[in-house]
């Protein structure tokens, strides 16, 4: 460690800390590289409830980074980055130009960055030091630049990206000095005249790929919007259309109660009448026929599938499951055909086995109790269905 007296103050050491401006001023000039090793830079690392957190950070050297991958900063485009250090040569990192402060550093920070060289037990620039860094920025306003070096920022400043080119205006240009050069006869000139052309074609069949590769990929973002919009207003136009209007999908969704449709065309229904047997009748077995798929539902099925099978080719939204209560699930699911035959009865009378064994029991009870029994009770029975509830129920009706 230093002796106290041989350490840098906050004071030296912030006319050493370098600016964004001053930093995009130098980025070209021939002694920045050099200049820039050894100044401070303030370091935004991130934000606190209380603002922006900067760290006081030394420079250890510049990076050229990639010289196809630029950033920008200010008003400037570089590849350059700057590593810095805090504290100890582990912790050295590239930076962006973008990321350094436009402000003085603070004394809070300078004491941070002396509290992480002691911890770290980092070597600390000496005062004599900072004092010649101090000396150099200075030395920077009279800075006498050379023929070469003249040259030299031109072409880095040409090769900077800082505005597009014009191809049809350098490519009109070159020709000019080509006739010149040709004039003279100067092949040299020529060929490299002649080189540069070919650039330029290569550069502008690069941007054009690439703009029309921009506008396709614009063009697919807008019909993306369009198709989205225009099925949007579809799908309204077809949940507000009802059944039998044209343009009708029985298959696009809707926000409604659920409901069971059935298709009784070229059915016939019979009616039964249902009356109680007679307790003291013997029980006979009724035999009941396998359940079948009927045709007409074989054909319903069949066009249902070749109306989804369309309506997903078409894009639609397809929900062939509505959003149903358990008692309407058990309906359809016990939606089907039983045929059941009756021939069995035929050894009990027929339809009027139930009326005779009716009328038989009552004159018995009659005769062997001696009061009327009354064929209606006048009551109301809740497991008993007229046919009109029947059919009610059934949807009918």
């Amino acid at each position: 460690m230093l002796r106290e007296s041989n350490m840098p103050t906050f004071e030296e050491i912030k006319e050493i800390t370098i600016r964004r401006s001053r930093l995009v001023k130098w980025l070209n000039e021939p002694f920045f590289e050099e200049l820039i090793v050894g100044c401070f830079v303030r370091i935004g690392i991130g934000k606190s409830e209380s603002g922006a957190v900067y760290r006081l950070c030394m420079v250890q050297s510049v990076d050229g980074g990639d010289p196809n991958r630029h950033y920008k900063v200010e008003n400037r485009i570089t590849h350059k980055y700057l590593v810095c250090v805090w504290g100890s040569e582990s912790s050295a990192k590239r930076f962006q130009m973008a990321v350094v402060s436009d402000s003085s550093p603070l004394e809070k920070e300078f004491r941070q960055w002396v509290r992480e060289i002691e911890r770290s037990c980092s070597h600390m620039p000496s005062k004599a030091s900072v004092l010649d860094k101090r000396e150099a920025i200075r030395r920077t306003n009279n800075y006498v630049y050379s023929a070469a070096t003249v040259k030299q920022m031109l072409e880095e400043k040409k090769a900077a990206p800082t505005r597009p080119l014009n191809v049809a205006v350098e490519k009109d240009k070159l020709k000019r000095l080509m006739e010149v050069a040709k004039s003279k006869n100067d092949e040299a000139e020529v060929q490299r005249i002649c080189a540069k052309l070919l650039e330029l074609d290569a550069a502008r069949e690069a941007r054009d790929k690439d703009s029309r590769a921009k506008r396709l990929a614009e063009m697919n973002r807008k019909n993306k919007v369009d198709n989205f919009k225009n099925l949007s207003e579809h799908r309204n136009l077809q949940v507000n259309l009802k059944l039998g209007e044209a343009g009708y999908d029985p298959f696009s969704r809707r926000w409604t109660r659920s409901r069971n449709y059935y298709n009784a065309e070229g059915k016939e229904i019979k009616q039964e009448e249902s009356h109680q047997v007679s307790n003291n009748r013997e029980k006979h077995e009724i035999k009941v026929e396998e359940p079948s798929v009927s045709a007409g539902n074989a054909v319903g099925f069949k066009a249902t599938e070749a109306a989804l099978e369309a309506a997903a080719s078409a894009g639609k939204l397809v929900d062939t499951l509505a959003p149903v209560d358990c008692g309407t699930e058990s309906n359809m699911m016990h939606d089907f055909e039983l045929p059941i035959s009756l021939a069995e009865l035929k050894d009990l009378g027929g339809p009027q086995g139930l009326k005779n064994g009716f009328l038989a029991r009552k004159q018995k009870i009659e005769a062997t109790v001696g009061l009327q029994v009354p064929e209606n009770d006048g009551g109301r029975h809740a497991l008993t269905l007229t046919i009109s509830d029947y059919k009610r129920r059934r949807g009918l009706l």
